[in-house]
């Protein structure tokens, strides 16, 4: 099928909901405290694209479609001031589209966390966010030089089932999961001796085992015996078939910019498509 031609298409209503929704009302540049909209309602603000509407504009992506020129992980809200900083052909080499992309996650992450601590106060949180699944896996195969040698639909299986096991896991226990992830993959193994963790996260044995007992209930990992006399380990299991899902979700988000918040808490594996 012949890519469409480029065409600048106007951000949904439902994009623009959710950008003001997630912007605290604030400039999304670091450190400028410009108000969207004023005490009288007046639009100070504006919608920029990280990747340009229009070929010759800034930062454009030829590779990008239409549609995801408009999409809300293109855009985010400034001060009309910045809109024109960053914008202004000098200043491209500066506000390259990585830059942007880690802007808008900083600065819009703020206001998600808020959004779940209030979630948390009145439901279910696991039920407050549906997850969006992979099914091409293109962005994912690109990222990890893959595409040619994976098996499309078992690894897409793969994923679904393991998004279907996180979604059910409570945010605590997630948030705990990737910390772990971070330090194996530092580390360069695949589990880790339950007193080195205990120590690094500065958790009692009874604590760790709790967050250990439940990662297990949910098929995601667990605490077993290692080699050695009372020796004990805690692992985070590979997701079947493929790797292990919580290294994946952090080596994808470090290579692409992309907010590690956004699969852990948000589940838009979406993003693994893209």
């Amino acid at each position: 099928m012949a890519k469409k031609p480029v065409e600048r298409l106007d951000p949904t209503q439902s994009t623009i909901k959710k950008l003001f929704a997630y912007s605290g009302n604030q400039c999304a540049i670091p450190d400028c405290q410009e108000q969207l909209v004023d005490a009288s309602g007046a639009m100070l603000g504006k919608i920029a694209h990280i990747c340009a509407a229009e070929k010759g504009g800034p930062r454009f992506d030829s590779k990008m479609s239409n549609e995801d020129r408009r999409s809300f992980d293109n855009l985010l809200l400034v001060c009309g001031k910045h809109h024109d900083i960053i914008d202004h052909e000098p200043n491209v080499k500066t506000y390259t589209d990585d830059v942007l992309r880690k802007y808008k996650a900083d600065h819009e992450g703020r206001f998600k966390r808020a959004e779940r601590q209030l979630i948390a106060q009145v439901t279910d949180t696991t039920q407050a966010m549906l997850p969006t699944y992979p099914k091409t896996l293109k962005r994912f195969g690109e990222v990890f030089d893959v595409t040619d040698s994976m098996n499309l639909d078992e690894e897409v299986e793969g994923l679904a089932t393991f998004i279907g096991r996180l979604k059910e896991l409570p945010l605590e226990e997630r948030a705990f999961a990737i910390k772990l992830a971070e330090r194996m993959r530092r580390r360069d193994v695949d589990n880790l001796p339950a007193e080195d963790a205990a120590g690094a996260f500065s958790l009692g044995k009874t604590k760790l085992r709790q967050h250990m007992n439940l990662l297990e209930h949910h098929l995601l990992g667990d605490i077993t015996e290692g080699h050695g006399y009372q020796q004990y380990i805690v692992r985070l299991w590979d997701r079947d078939p493929g790797g292990n899902p919580w290294i994946e979700m952090l080596e994808f988000c470090d290579r692409t910019g992309i907010a590690i918040d956004s699969l852990v808490s948000d589940l838009n594996f979406a993003q693994y498509d893209a």
